[in-house]
C-alpha cells in the first residue's frame, strides 16, 4: 500500500489505443471520457461515434465494445449492475457484458432533455442536471423520482454520497444537500471556467482557467474549500498549471493534479514541500481519473491513448476484484460423419421417463391451425417496465388491474354489472334485460381498478335486421344527440360535441350556413349542416358521415396523421397526440374557411374574433444583437406545468398547483434555441412568447406529462370551473380572486364549457375519448352537466365531473368563455337572416355541359318558391363502396361485423302539390363519385357503370355539396317530404327530417314486421307495374306520391283499416309480388 505521504513512485505499466483503428482519418472515433470500475479490475472509454470499451486488468486486454449513444458520451459512471452513460440526450445503464439494462431517451421521458452532467448519490439513485433542474433518476425503477428547479448550468459534477458540488459554466460552487435536497454552501472560485473538480469527505478542490488578455490560461493554484467550515483553505500551488485534479479516496489530504502539458503532480495539501512529479508522455490530456482503491490512475490523451499508472502493481488492487464473467468455453462434439452407418442414435442419450414423451401426437391428429396468435403487450406496462440484463419486468398496477392471487367470486350472466345489448328486434322479450338499463349509465365503479360502464368505449351491435334493429334509445335518455361511432375519425367526435355547446361558436357555424359555399373542401359548411342536423334530431343519434368524408379528404389532414379509418381492429396510434393536433387543426381550417367565403364580399373575418388568441413574439439573436418582434393570431394554447415552461414563479406559497398556475405559465413562455445563419453561422436565439389579448372562448390543449398526471391525480383542487383574467402589462395575471369594482375594466372573467378526457383500458388500444358538457337547461334556468361518450348521453354530478383522481380519467382539451352580464342564447335559426337559396333556382353542375345531355327535369320558379307545408316527393339511389364485413363463429353462425359503405349516387325531387305541374320533377340530380365503387346496383338504382365518373359520364353530375344544399334549404324551407323507405334515404343522405316533416308510405301501409314493397303497393292499390327494367328514382318518386294521395283518400273515407286488411290478405297469397315475377 502507498504511504501517507505524497504517494511516490506511480509508473506507467500499460498503453493501449482507447478507440478501435480507422480506415480512414474522417472515420477516426476520438475518446471523450473514461472511468474506472468499482466492481471489477476494468477500465472504461467512451469515444466521439457512441461507442462504449472496457479493458480488463493491468495488461488493459480488451473485455467489450459496444454501440450505446448515437451521439459522444459525455460522461460515465461505475455502478454494481454495470457502467451508467449519457449523451447528453438519453441515459443508458449497460451490463459488463454489453447488454442493455435500461436505455431511457428525451423522446419518451423530455425531463431528460439536454443532460449536462450525472453523478451518483446512493446506490441506485443519480443526481442528473439539465438546463433547468435537477433530477433525482431511480436506477431500479428507471424513471425520475423528484425534479428540483435549479436554473443554473452544471458544467461538471462531484458527489460524496451526501453533498454534490454543482460547478457552473461561471465561477461558481453550490454544494447541494442530498437528504435535504437543497443547496447548503457557496463559493466563489473566481475561475472564468472550471475545468477540474473533486469532492471527498468535508474536502472540495476546484481547478480551471482565466482569462488574461483574452487569452484562457490555466491557473497554477488549486483551490481547496472545507465544506464544514464553508471557508477556503490554503490553495495548492502547481507551477506547471491545473487542467484536472483528483482527491485521494483513502487519503484525502493527497490530491494529484494534472497539467496541460501532461505532467503529474502528486501533494499532500498539509505538506506542500513534500509534492513529487510524474511525466505522462503526451501532449495534452483528455481525461484523468482515480481508482475507487487509489492504486491506479488513467489517463487519455488527445491522441486517444489510454495511459494506466500504478504504485506497486504486485501489491495493488484497482477495485473490489469481484470475478468478471468471461464466456464458457463449450467442449466441442466428435465429429460423426452422417455416411457412418456403425454409429447408432441410441449412443446420444436422453433422461429416462416413463409418461408418454408429448411428442408422442397420434398418427390422426393433423394441425391445420398455426396456432391462437398471443395476446399482445399492453405499451402502458412497457413505458415503466425495467430491462435488467435482457429480463423485462414491469410494476404490477393494483389499482388498475385490482389485487393479484385473488379468487372472484362466480357471477351469473342474469346478475353481472355489464349492460346487455338492447334490440329492438327482441326488446318486448328481453323483459329481466330491460332491468339493466340503469347499469349503463353507471358512473361509479364498484371495483377501484375497472372503469364504470357509463364511460367505457360503446360499440354498435348488428342483428340480422343490420343497423336499424340497434336501440341506440336505450344509450340516451334526453334532448340531445349523440353520434355514432362506426364512422371514419370516431375519435373526433367528442371535439366536435365540446363546440356543439358552446352558445357562441354553435352561433357563428350555424350563421354561415345562410351563404351558399359549395367548396368540396369546406369543413366550415359541413360542421353547419351536423350542427344543424344535431339540433333537429332532439335526442336521436346521428351519424356524421358527410363531415368525415370531407375531413378524410383534405390533404392536410392527411399530412399531419388525422385520419382514422373505421376498421375493425384498432389501430396503435397516440390517441391524446391525435385529438390535440385535430383541435388545432379544425380551429385554423374553420379560420381559413371563412376567409374563403368572404372573399368579394363586405363580410368582415368573425372566427378570428371568436377564437383568436393574439400573442407577441419576441425573438433575441445573442451574438449578433438582432431583435424581431412579430404579432401573431393562434387559435388553441398549448398548456404545460410550470415546471416545463421554466415559470416556477407562477407556483402559490402554499405550494398547491392547479390549472390556473398552468394557463398562466403557458401564456407567457421562454425558449433557447441554436439558429443556422447564412455563411454556416450559428447563433444562440431566444424566443419570447406572450398572449397579449384573450378571446371570448379559449380552448386549451393539455400537454402533459406523466408526472404532471399523478400531480393532477393527487390534487382534487387542481381543475378550476372558473377564473379571473387581470391585465397587467402587455400579458394577463390569472387568478381565483373576484375582482373588485375598480378592477373591472382590467378583469376579464372565464367560466369553463366543457372538456374531453381520454378514458384508459386496460390494454391501450382499448382507449377511447369522451366529453364533459356544461349545458344551459331553459325550464329551470340553471345549468346541468352532460356525459357525451359517443351515442350515449347522460346527465352527471358537478363533483364526478371534477373528479380527476381516477387512474383511468384523463383531460386532454379543456375550453373556457367569457363571462357577461347577459348570457349568449344558442340562436339555432340565425341562418334564415340573409338566407341564400339561389341554387334552387338554377342548375350547378360539377362538369362542363355536354351537347348529349338530356334533361328529365324542370328547375323551379320564384313562384312556386317553397313555403311550410309544400309537398314534394323524393327518392334517391346509392352504390356500395364497400360491402359488408361479417364473422363468421365456430358454431358456423354468422354476425355483422361492419355494415356496407354506401353513398349517394342519384337524388329525384318532384312537386307534389296541386297545381299544372304535379308530379313534375326540378331536381334530379347525379352525384359524382370520386372513390371506388364496389356495386353500382343497377337492377335497383338504374346506375350504370361510368355514370357517376366526371371523366367519362354523359350525366349531369353534381356535387354531394350541391345536391345536400337543395335538400337542406328545403327541410328548412318546411317541405314536406313524401317517399316510400325514407328512414334509410335519410341516413344515408346524412339529413335528418322531423317527423312531422315525414310521409312515409311504406310506415303508412306497415303491418306486423312485414314490410311492403313499393312495386307490390303500386300493383295492389293503384293496379300498376313499375320498376320493369332498372329502378328509376323519378318513377319511384312519382308512385310514391300516388299511393300517398291515395293513403289520403282512404282515410278520409274511413276505408283504410278495412284496405290494408285486404292487401294483407291477398299479399300472403301473392307472396307479397306483383304476379308473374319470380
Amino acid at each position: 500500500m502507498a504511504s501517507s505521504g505524497s504517494l511516490n513512485g506511480w509508473r506507467e505499466i500499460s498503453r493501449v489505443p482507447a478507440t478501435s483503428p480507422a480506415r480512414d482519418k474522417t472515420s477516426k472515433a476520438k475518446a471523450t471520457c473514461s472511468a474506472f470500475d468499482e466492481q471489477c479490475d476494468l477500465v472504461w472509454v467512451g469515444d466521439s461515434f457512441g461507442y462504449i470499451r472496457s479493458f480488463e486488468g493491468p495488461q488493459l486486454s480488451n473485455y467489450t465494445k459496444f454501440k450505446a449513444h448515437l451521439s459522444p458520451v459525455k460522461h460515465l459512471i461505475s455502478h454494481h449492475k454495470g457502467i451508467i452513460s449519457t449523451d447528453g440526450i438519453s441515459l443508458r445503464l449497460t451490463s459488463r457484458r454489453g447488454l442493455v439494462v435500461f436505455d431511457i431517451d428525451s423522446s419518451t421521458n423530455p425531463e431528460l432533455t439536454s443532460i449536462s452532467s450525472i453523478s451518483l448519490v446512493g446506490t441506485n439513485e443519480l443526481l442528473v442536471s439539465t438546463d433547468r433542474a435537477l433530477l433525482r433518476f431511480d436506477v431500479v425503477k428507471t424513471q425520475v423520482i423528484k425534479t428540483i428547479p435549479y436554473n443554473k448550468e452544471v458544467s461538471l459534477m462531484a458527489s460524496n454520497k451526501r453533498y454534490a458540488a454543482l460547478a457552473s459554466s461561471n465561477d461558481n460552487v453550490d454544494i447541494y444537500e442530498v437528504k435535504s435536497e437543497t443547496v447548503v454552501a457557496h463559493f466563489q472560485v473566481n475561475f472564468s471556467k472550471i475545468t477540474g473538480l473533486d469532492l471527498k469527505e468535508q474536502t472540495l478542490v476546484v481547478c480551471g482557467t482565466t482569462d488574461r488578455h483574452g487569452v484562457a490560461r490555466f491557473n497554477t493554484w488549486v483551490s481547496v474549500y472545507d465544506l464544514r467550515t464553508q471557508a477556503p483553505l490554503n490553495p495548492i500551488t502547481s507551477p506547471d498549471g491545473a487542467e484536472f485534479v483528483r482527491l485521494h479516496p483513502r487519503l484525502p489530504s493527497v490530491a494529484l493534479i494534472a497539467s496541460p502539458q501532461g505532467l503529474v503532480q502528486s501533494v499532500n495539501m498539509f505538506d506542500p514541500d513534500s509534492s513529487t512529479y510524474f511525466p505522462v508522455q503526451a501532449d495534452s490530456l483528455k481525461s484523468f481519473e482515480l481508482s475507487s482503491t487509489g492504486d491506479f490512475l488513467c489517463m487519455v490523451d488527445n491522441a486517444s491513448i489510454l495511459h494506466l499508472f500504478c504504485l506497486d502493481p504486485d501489491h495493488s488492487a484497482m477495485s473490489k476484484r469481484v470475478a468478471i464473467e468471461h464466456p464458457d468455453v463449450v467442449k466441442p462434439h466428435p465429429f460423426v460423419s452422417v455416411n457412418d452407418s456403425e454409429f447408432s442414435l441410441n449412443q446420444i442419450g436422453i433422461p429416462y421417463y416413463r409418461e408418454t414423451l408429448l411428442s408422442a401426437w397420434p398418427s390422426h391428429i393433423s394441425f391445420r391451425s398455426p396456432g391462437t396468435f398471443s395476446r399482445p403487450i399492453d405499451m402502458s406496462l412497457l413505458r415503466n417496465a425495467i430491462n435488467e440484463n435482457g429480463l423485462i419486468s414491469a410494476p404490477y398496477s393494483k389499482e388498475k388491474y385490482g389485487s393479484r392471487n385473488e379468487m372472484k367470486p362466480y357471477v351469473s350472466m342474469s346478475q353481472s354489472n355489464e349492460p346487455a345489448r338492447k334490440f329492438l328486434s327482441n326488446k318486448k322479450n328481453n323483459v329481466k334485460a330491460s332491468g339493466k338499463t340503469s347499469k349503463v349509465f353507471q358512473y361509479i365503479s364498484s371495483s377501484p381498478n375497472t372503469v364504470p360502464n357509463a364511460f367505457k368505449k360503446m360499440e354498435i351491435s348488428y342483428s340480422k335486421f343490420g343497423i336499424d334493429d340497434f336501440d341506440f334509445d336505450f344509450y340516451n335518455k334526453t334532448q340531445f344527440s349523440g353520434l355514432e361511432s362506426h364512422v371514419d375519425n370516431s375519435y373526433t367526435n367528442s371535439l366536435l360535441q365540446l363546440y356543439r355547446f358552446v352558445p357562441e361558436f354553435f352561433n357563428f357555424i350555424i350563421k354561415n350556413l345562410a351563404v351558399e359555399n359549395l367548396n368540396e373542401d369546406s369543413l366550415l359548411t359541413e360542421l353547419g349542416y351536423l350542427y344543424d342536423m344535431l339540433a333537429k334530431a332532439h335526442g336521436k343519434h346521428y351519424r356524421p358521415t358527410n363531415f368525415q368524408h370531407t375531413l378524410s379528404n383534405n390533404e392536410y389532414a392527411r399530412k399531419f396523421d388525422l385520419i382514422k379509418t373505421d376498421d375493425i381492429s384498432p389501430q396503435d396510434t397516440d390517441l391524446a397526440r391525435r385529438l390535440k393536433d385535430f383541435n388545432k387543426f379544425l380551429l385554423h381550417k374553420l379560420a381559413d374557411d371563412e376567409k374563403q367565403v368572404n372573399v368579394g364580399s363586405a363580410r368582415l373575418d368573425v372566427f378570428p374574433q371568436l377564437l383568436g388568441i393574439r400573442t407577441e413574439v419576441i425573438e433575441r439573436w445573442i451574438y449578433s444583437n438582432n431583435t424581431n418582434i412579430d404579432h401573431r393570431c393562434i387559435f388553441t394554447l398549448d398548456v404545460r406545468s410550470p415546471l416545463a415552461n421554466n415559470a416556477t414563479s407562477v407556483l402559490s406559497d402554499n405550494g398547491n398547483v392547479s390549472i390556473i398556475h398552468y394557463i398562466q405559465s403557458s401564456m407567457n413562455r421562454v425558449s433557447r434555441a441554436a439558429d443556422d445563419l447564412p455563411g454556416g453561422y450559428q447563433d444562440i436565439k431566444d424566443t419570447s412568447t406572450t398572449v397579449v389579448a384573450l378571446p371570448p372562448v379559449l380552448s386549451c390543449n393539455l400537454d402533459l406529462l406523466e408526472v404532471d398526471k399523478v400531480q393532477i391525480r393527487n390534487n382534487k383542487d387542481w381543475f378550476k370551473d372558473r377564473f379571473n383574467a387581470f391585465k397587467n402589462g402587455s400579458g394577463y395575471v390569472l387568478t381565483e380572486q373576484q375582482p373588485g369594482s375598480e378592477d373591472l375594466d382590467f378583469c376579464k372573467q372565464y367560466e369553463v364549457v366543457g372538456f374531453v378526457c381520454e378514458i384508459a383500458g386496460e390494454r391501450d388500444n382499448d382507449s377511447h375519448l369522451v366529453t364533459f358538457v356544461k349545458i344551459p337547461n331553459e325550464e329551470t334556468g340553471t345549468t346541468d352537466w352532460h356525459l357525451f361518450n359517443d351515442f350515449l348521453v347522460m346527465p352527471i354530478p358537478e363533483e364526478e365531473v371534477f373528479n380527476m383522481s381516477y387512474w383511468w380519467k384523463t383531460p386532454l382539451t379543456i375550453v373556457y368563455k367569457r363571462v357577461t352580464s347577459v348570457a349568449v342564447p344558442f340562436q339555432y335559426d340565425c341562418w334564415k337572416n340573409d338566407l341564400n337559396d339561389q341554387i334552387l333556382y338554377r342548375d350547378h353542375f360539377a362538369s362542363a355541359i355536354r351537347e348529349s345531355r338530356r334533361l328529365e327535369y324542370k328547375l323551379l320558379t320564384r313562384e312556386e318558391a317553397p313555403h311550410p307545408g309544400s309537398l314534394i316527393a323524393i327518392d334517391a339511389e346509392f352504390v356500395i363502396l364497400e360491402n359488408e364485413q361479417y364473422e363468421i363463429g365456430n358454431s358456423g353462425i354468422r354476425s355483422l361485423l361492419k355494415p356496407k359503405k354506401s353513398a349517394l349516387a342519384r337524388v329525384s325531387v318532384l312537386r307534389g302539390d296541386d297545381g299544372e305541374n304535379y308530379g313534375v320533377p326540378f331536381i334530379d340530380d347525379y352525384v359524382a363519385v370520386n372513390e371506388p365503387i364496389t356495386d353500382y346496383l343497377t337492377s335497383f338504382s338504374g346506375i350504370e357503370p361510368g355514370d357517376l365518373d366526371p371523366s367519362t359520364s354523359t350525366r349531369m353530375l353534381v356535387t354531394r355539396q350541391t345536391v345536400y344544399r337543395k335538400l337542406w334549404l328545403l327541410l328548412n324551407l318546411g317541405c314536406v317530404f313524401v317517399g316510400h323507405g325514407l328512414i334509410m334515404d335519410f341516413r344515408t343522405i346524412n339529413i335528418c327530417v322531423p317527423k312531422e316533416q315525414v310521409r312515409d308510405t311504406a310506415v303508412f301501409f306497415h303491418k306486423g314486421q312485414r314490410i311492403l314493397s313499393l312495386r307490390f303497393l303500386a300493383y295492389i292499390l293503384l293496379n300498376v307495374k313499375v320498376q320493369l327494367g332498372n329502378h328509376d328514382s323519378i318513377e319511384d318518386a312519382y308512385t310514391a306520391l300516388l299511393i300517398y294521395k291515395e293513403y289520403l283518400e282512404l282515410q278520409r273515407s274511413g276505408q283504410f283499416e278495412e284496405t290494408l286488411d285486404r292487401i294483407f290478405h291477398e299479399g300472403q297469397a301473392l307472396k307479397f309480388k306483383p304476379p308473374g315475377e319470380d
